[in-house]
């Protein structure tokens, strides 16, 4: 089927960027010694995160135990939840994935180190934990590299844990590339202190697990790095172009859409509104609205209601007819890709995969 027949809206993959964005970052990881366990929250869809494994991760990381539990059962063994697990419903979920491969979880508390340290005590299995440290973003994180040390001592003494080491997530860093090694070489000082600590008090470090999209091709500057997390890559989106860390020919993400109304002078209205789009405004650079228009750059879609995007089309060269289709790249393609059922693959605008987004919705 050409492209041309899909019904709208319609979030479409050119898997040919695709593929070259999945490979890109595999070289890099190589070339400078790091694993990479991309982040899936931004696609959710098990073939993609196997490609990502055939193309060179080592593993693949998630925030929630059911997006975790739709990647163990497409046959995901090696699975990272990024995420404090509280809970004793969560709890027993987790152990049930710790039976079916290889289980690694953040904290940044002893109190859910220690339920995790239960849960898996009364099962029969072991889990993995990193400590997790504030890289600056202030979400999730001990504050210093003494608090990080003192976690990660006490994990280290619970059963039927394996301490393997620290993470963090660099996500307030939204400089362009060239500007990001001195706040990269602050956080990377800051893990550094804490591991020596640790190494003299006797335990090893294997893992300090990073990275984030805008940050990847920057983390071989952090020597304590070992692997990085990246979700964004595989689709980029209009944010990441924004700050410089990629181009718009690495975008693979295009949300279709048909115009169905022009009856306002200036205005046109699209079939896709509040429930097809991300209403995240653009976080770097100085455009407008909640995508960028492929064919026609004049077009802002500057507004949304549930159901319908409104267009401003006062400098669009060319009037919009009803029935028109256009293209946008999103400004946040993760938020964009979770309200839709299925993406399309395309190569030379005919479509050759409809994937489920099997892990929509997995917000617990």
């Amino acid at each position: 089927m050409h492209i041309s027949e899909l019904d709208t809206p319609a979030v479409v993959v050119d898997l040919d960027i695709l593929d070259k964005n999945l490979s890109e970052m595999a070289a890099y990881c190589a070339q400078h010694g790091l694993s990479l366990r991309p982040h899936t929250k931004t696609h959710k869809i098990p073939e993609i995160a196997r490609m990502q494994i055939r193309a060179g991760a080592r593993g693949i990381t998630v925030a929630k135990l059911g997006e975790a539990e739709i990647m163990a059962r497409e046959g995901l063994d090696d699975i990272f939840v990024a995420y404090p697990i509280v809970g004793s419903g969560k709890l027993d979920r987790l152990v049930d994935l710790a039976r079916r491969g290889r289980l690694t979880v953040s904290t940044d508390s002893a109190e859910v180190a220690l339920g995790i340290s239960d849960a898996a005590r009364g099962a029969g299995v072991t889990i993995r934990l990193l400590a997790e440290m504030d890289a600056g973003l202030r979400r999730c994180g001990v504050q210093t590299p003494d608090d990080l040390v003192a976690l990660a001592q006490y994990m280290n003494r619970l059963p039927s844990i394996e301490f393997l080491g620290f993470m963090f997530f660099p996500g307030q860093v939204r400089l362009p590339p060239a500007e990001q090694a001195p706040v990269l070489g602050r956080i990377d000082a800051r893990l550094q202190e804490a591991q020596e600590k640790l190494y003299r008090s006797g335990i090893q470090v294997r893992v300090v697990s990073g990275g984030s999209t805008p940050t990847a091709y920057q983390s071989h500057l952090m020597k304590t790095v070992t692997e990085i997390r990246p979700g964004t890559y595989v689709y980029n989106d209009m944010n990441t172009v924004t700050i410089g860390a990629t181009e718009l020919s690495r975008c693979a993400v295009t949300v279709h859409v048909t115009v169905v109304s022009v009856a306002v002078k200036g205005r046109a209205v699209i079939d896709g509104g509040s429930k097809t789009f991300s209403s995240d405004l653009l976080r770097g650079g100085e455009g407008r609205g909640f995508g960028l228009s492929v064919e026609r750059p004049g077009v802002i879609l500057e507004s949304m209601s549930e159901e319908h995007g409104h267009l401003n089309v006062e400098a669009c060269p060319g009037e919009l007819k009803v029935g028109d289709r256009l293209r946008f790249i999103p400004n946040h393609v993760c938020t964009t890709v979770n309200m839709h059922d299925e993406v399309w693959g395309v190569r030379s605008e005919e479509i050759v995969e409809r994937w489920p987004v099997a892990g929509r919705g997995r917000v617990r």
